[in-house]
């Protein structure tokens, strides 16, 4: 049905116009679904970027009221919240000081399935990076390696506040978080799925995205030199970002999704001409004309339920 909204002109026009010029909130409630442990660094450092991000010039000041979804917690009140934000599936730093890596968890998103998508709102951001992690290492393609790290990329240092940091993983996250809790309901962010063991979880069927992403996923090798064109450049999703600052940071992006109906390529592949490594979507109701034309027309909306149905599995 969502494909629906994105083949009429007058409301693809809108959607258009909502990437390159929206509104912002000033404050967001920001919900972190996490499988990492309470004592992580992970949750350390995400709870220091949510108190200090405001400050960051790039931000807008925009403020985060932050809250953690654990998944072994019960199920929040969604409606209360501006985003919900989904760790990625690279574990690393999610562990108690000095343990082992937490095992990625996803079983409070599978498992809240219809009350996710009861609340969910117009705005969905899907990405292949894990830069959520990224973002606490302070990577950047801006900033060559030294020679004794040569299996990371270059890290801005202190991560999170030096300036260096917001082209790179900072500033890629931080957009995402930002634009997805300034329109309607509940906005989504979701990192990368992967890697792990039992982290993937996007076409799961229990997921809510499972609809639109399933078979659009390719996880075959890594893009470490994504590409952001002249037009998407000027998305506030990519404000303030290079496709420099997006590479090499070893790695940027796990995966590449091939075209979805309804879904706007954020951030080009070049591992895989044609295919994107970050998405988003708004998903706009449909306007009184397009209502009216589907009354009019009702085998047009038969063929978009009938080719929904065709491309699940």
């Amino acid at each position: 049905m969502r494909g629906i909204y994105f083949r009429i002109l007058t409301l693809a026009l809108a959607a258009g116009f909502a990437f390159t010029s929206p509104s912002y909130a000033r404050s967001i409630n920001v919900l972190w679904y996490t499988y990492a442990d309470r004592c992580s660094e992970y949750r350390q450092k995400i709870s220091q970027l949510a108190e200090i991000v405001h400050t960051l010039p790039q931000a807008d000041s925009i403020e985060w009221n932050l809250r953690y979804w654990g998944s072994s917690d019960p199920a929040p009140d969604l409606a209360s919240f501006d985003v919900l934000v989904i760790e990625s599936g690279e574990a690393f730093l999610t562990g108690p000081p000095m343990g082992e890596a937490a095992v990625p968890d996803y079983t409070g998103i599978l498992d809240n399935r219809a009350a996710i998508e009861a609340a969910r709102g117009d705005r969905t951001f899907i990405t292949a990076s894990d830069a959520d992690f990224h973002a606490i290492r302070g990577d950047t393609g801006n900033i060559l390696n030294t020679a004794e790290d040569q299996d990371h990329g270059g890290r801005c240092v202190p991560a999170l506040t030096s300036p260096a940091c917001w082209d790179g993983a900072l500033g890629h996250l931080v957009n995402a978080v930002n634009w997805a809790g300034s329109g309607n309901g509940l906005g989504i962010v979701s990192f990368l799925d992967g890697e792990h063991p039992e982290s993937f979880w996007w076409t799961h069927e229990n997921s809510f995205l499972r609809d639109e992403l399933y078979g659009s996923i390719d996880y075959s090798g890594s893009d470490q030199t994504p590409i952001i064109n002249s037009e998407q450049s000027n998305y506030p999703l990519n404000w303030g970002l290079t496709s420099k600052g997006l590479s090499n940071w070893k790695n940027s992006f796990h995966a590449t999704f091939h075209p979805i109906d309804g879904y706007t390529p954020i951030i080009d592949s070049s591992l895989r001409p044609g295919s994107a490594v970050a998405i988003a979507a708004i998903f706009l109701p449909l306007a009184p004309e397009a209502e009216s034309y589907l009354m009019l027309y009702p085998e047009y909306l038969s063929k978009e339920c009938n080719e929904g149905i065709r491309g699940a599995p």
